[in-house]
């Protein structure tokens, strides 16, 4: 008996669960914007809303098979649809809140050495920042321990970049495979301008450590030479706060 009114309550109208599952959208995004951030937190309550549409998609498959309900099951998979792409773009471009906290010389650093932190990057729109001389930047990217960055190079002849990510203290390279397949990319600028060679749609992944568990970290760029005679070699060192996903 029960299921049965739940059931008819959810399938009341063929445009009903879909608003739900925008409504719940909102409510777990305000959450995880509430809540203390950790995985757990993150995870769950980005998958509620999804959840939901699956699950309207799924009796606007069942009302397409149901006389006189088929029009409106169609437009109810299609409805689902744009929410599912609403609710994506909502979290991914608009996330309830940074996961990083500003470094005030709480993390562990005996060599007393500088570190940036990541910068912020919202859909295509990134965080301005003046390069004058060959840099890396890194930017967070949809969840914790991912990073996209860009590398500003010059004078440098073709081939490919690829990053190691070390810890600071301990200088354990991180995710050394992973990191080298994800953040490979090709490189190419003979003149002494400086030239931007961005992320695109690749990220990278650091799994040493967990959401909040907030480490410095030594980020090299290596460049790799069309040329296979010639060696690999080392291009840019920088010191930014990181932390595992």
């Amino acid at each position: 008996m029960i299921k049965e009114v739940i059931f008819r309550a959810i399938n009341w109208r063929w445009y009903f669960t879909s608003f739900i599952a925008l409504f719940i959208g909102i409510i777990c995004w305000l959450l995880i914007l509430i809540l203390p951030i950790s995985s757990f937190v993150w995870n769950f309550f980005s998958a509620i809303p999804f959840l939901v549409i699956v699950v309207s998609f799924i009796l606007g498959i069942s009302r397409m098979f149901k006389k006189d309900e088929f029009k409106n099951g169609i437009y109810q998979c299609i409805l689902s649809f744009c929410m599912f792409f609403i609710i994506g773009g909502f979290f991914a471009f608009c996330p309830p809140k940074s996961p990083y906290k500003p470094y005030n010389n709480d993390i562990k650093n005996p060599k007393n050495a500088a570190f940036s932190m990541p910068l912020k990057l919202f859909s295509d729109n990134k965080e301005l920042v003046e390069v004058t001389q060959p840099d890396i930047l890194i930017y967070d990217y949809l969840q914790p321990g991912s990073y996209k960055y860009d590398v500003f190079l010059n004078k440098i002849e073709k081939g490919k970049v690829y990053l190691k990510v070390y810890d600071f203290n301990s200088n354990r390279i991180l995710s050394e495979k992973e990191i080298k397949k994800q953040s490979m990319r090709e490189v190419f600028n003979p003149g002494d301008e400086l030239r931007e060679f961005s992320s695109d749609d690749k990220d990278f992944t650091v799994k040493e450590g967990d959401w909040g568990d907030y480490y410095g970290s030594k980020i090299e760029v290596w460049f790799q030479p069309a040329d296979f005679s010639q060696p690999e070699r080392k291009l840019i060192t920088k010191n930014y706060i990181i932390q595992g996903n």
